[in-house]
């Protein structure tokens, strides 16, 4: 058990340390703006009504979705970018934690190839989503099951810690540069309420999906965590 749990923080570690190399981190914090852009963004237009012209992945890991919406769709679908790229982060960990690697790497590989079809219309995008595509292919295929494993946990946990990191990020953006602070601008912009507003809450989400991804990545039970804070 001691041994797990050493081998869980080591890997931990390790991803959160290869997320900010350059190169290699760069490639790997794109699967969050992936997420954040084609589910967060993309899906959710869909889903509320709302038309999706397509999807851009850019070298510095930023992305842009664009779409056309009424008024309220065009604000849930902004706002839900976020929060459903930290939902999305959460549910891959505990995935991951329950041995369903090959679910995880089924999920993200359909999203890639429906999102390259349908949404993604630049050439980095493109070269990103196919080397993707092919890569968990050939790890699938002709690598031992352990480091097919490691493959898919640390893109679980590069999604979890990047969707805390961007939740921040768009906060301490939102303080600093309103005018220029993504998400919480266009929702500043299409609710009038403060773009500061925007990025406490995305901040105060990012946080506590990122908390329980924690908790869940080390094994702990989240009822039992929940029934000991309320009895103290």
């Amino acid at each position: 058990m001691e041994q797990e749990w050493v081998y869980y923080a080591l890997l931990f570690i390790a991803v959160l340390v290869m997320t900010y190399l350059p190169g290699v981190g760069v490639y790997f914090r794109l699967f969050n703006t992936f997420i954040h852009e084609s589910v967060g963004h993309a899906l959710v237009a869909r889903m509320t009504g709302g038309r999706v012209v397509s999807i851009s992945l850019f070298q510095n890991t930023g992305g842009l979705a664009v779409f056309q919406h009424h008024w309220f769709g065009k604000v849930i679908t902004i706002f839900s970018g976020y929060p459903v790229s930290s939902l999305m982060s959460v549910v891959v960990v505990y995935a991951i934690m329950q041995g369903l690697y090959e679910y995880v790497a089924v999920g993200l590989f359909s999203l890639l190839v429906y999102g390259l079809v349908f949404w993604v219309r630049n050439v980095a995008g493109w070269f990103w989503v196919l080397s993707v595509i092919g890569g968990i292919s050939i790890a699938y295929m002709y690598l031992d099951s352990l480091y097919f494993e490691i493959l898919i946990s640390t893109i679980g946990l590069t999604l979890l810690i990047q969707a805390f990191s961007s939740s921040w990020g768009i906060f301490i953006l939102s303080v600093i540069s309103s005018k220029r602070a993504g998400d919480t601008t266009l929702l500043a912009e299409a609710t009038k309420i403060p773009a500061v507003v925007w990025g406490i809450i995305f901040m105060i989400q990012g946080t506590v999906f990122f908390l329980t991804g924690v908790l869940i990545w080390f094994g702990y039970d989240l009822l039992t965590v929940m029934n000991e804070l309320i009895v103290e």
